[in-house]
């Protein structure tokens, strides 16, 4: 699906500078990542692109995008992740192409392996080159176009100064000149996520104790850190609301007396459920962030990820209602049950929902921009 907004600003630059783009894939193209790295590669206002690399796709365009930047001078810095479980080779191969384009390549850091996925571009906006507007680039999924068609993922376009600073120190990490950074939005993985996930969980808890509503709705790949798990079991206790969409591995048992306020449903459909999104309500303030991580150990104590806050009004009213939109799939959606199976959802409600293609209405019918 095309973005109408994005097609009538005609500059991808021109767009972000205008207002923060959302972009939902396989709903909407991928071609728009291509588009804006091949402006950065062309455009003289240009200084660097930095980007992690995961997961690519045999002949990569993100890869071609990159060597053509390179080509034109710009300066590219690409951190390549060799421990990608299956994509050892490729990425290996990868690497090297770009080396010889004379890109920089970083890889990965021994024992630690980097799951996220963001890019930024370092830009003039002025032709004094005093005034900066860098664009940074965050999602859940990998840069890859051929599983951008069939991982459903989400990703985050901004001119935001400060999601932009945050980005850059976490490249400043990853090329080893910062060791303790503290950032002002981000959540980072090794860093503040799992002190700033207790302490969101924590408030949903205060506002329910203060005879508020407390609810949190939590989207993942796999749910399997028991301290995570017990945090939850906790919310759940002191009254929480909490809505689990697990498309993996989950270990939180729900229907016990400690998680009686716990529903888990699970999507298995034609895309494969890739996004993460964690939602909190917040007094009516509500929270949310995409993010490269899943509640695993692995994921929160010994990788690098990055959660990053939707701050845009409408792009989050846009993610709230798909994950409302999920919340009622009657058609796809199971529930999991006390003993961890699957239990076809049935309910008496007339309407039949079926998430992925309400959702492909939904963006069809709601354009931002």
């Amino acid at each position: 699906m095309r973005v109408p907004f994005l097609d009538e600003m005609g500059s991808m630059f021109r767009a972000v500078k205008k207002q923060d783009v959302f972009l939902h894939f396989p709903y909407q193209s991928f071609d728009y990542l291509i588009r804006l790295l091949m402006e950065a590669a062309f455009d003289p206002k240009v200084d660097e692109i930095k980007i992690t690399q995961y997961r690519v796709a045999e002949n990569s365009a993100v890869i071609n995008t990159l060597v053509s930047a390179a080509q034109n001078g710009k300066k590219v810095t690409v951190f390549v992740e060799l421990k990608a479980r299956f994509d050892e080779e490729n990425n290996m191969s990868a690497a090297e192409r770009m080396k010889q384009a004379g890109i920089r390549i970083i890889y990965s850091i021994p024992g630690l392996k980097v799951h996220a996925k963001v890019a930024v571009i370092l830009r003039k906006d002025a032709d004094d080159g005093r005034k900066r507007k860098d664009i940074a680039y965050l999602s859940t999924g990998n840069f890859n176009e051929k599983t951008a068609r069939i991982y459903s993922d989400m990703a985050l376009l901004t001119c935001n100064a400060a999601l932009v600073q945050d980005i850059n120190k976490v490249f400043a990490v990853l090329e080893g000149r910062l060791s303790n950074p503290t950032f002002s939005h981000l959540l980072v993985a090794r860093f503040n996520m799992v002190p700033e996930l207790e302490q969101m969980i924590e408030r949903e808890i205060e506002h329910v104790r203060q005879g508020r509503r407390g609810r949190i709705v939590l989207k993942m790949n796999g749910l399997h850190d028991k301290h995570m798990i017990d945090c939850l079991y906790h919310a759940s206790e002191c009254g929480v609301e909490i809505d689990l969409i697990v498309r993996g591995i989950c270990c939180l048992i729900p229907n016990q007396p400690y998680s009686q306020h716990i529903q888990i449903t699970r999507i298995v459909d034609m895309f494969l459920e890739h996004a993460r999104v964690w939602y909190f309500y917040n007094d009516g303030k509500e929270d949310l962030y995409l993010t490269s991580a899943d509640w695993m150990r692995r994921n929160l104590n010994r990788r690098i990820e990055t959660a990053f806050p939707i701050l845009d009004p409408d792009i989050k009213q846009q993610i709230i209602d798909i994950l409302q939109i999920q919340l009622k799939d009657n058609v796809k959606a199971c529930w999991i049950d006390e003993h961890l199976k699957n239990i076809p959802k049935v309910d008496d409600h007339p309407e039949k929902v079926c998430a992925q293609l309400a959702t492909y209405a939904y963006i069809k019918n709601n354009p931002i921009g």
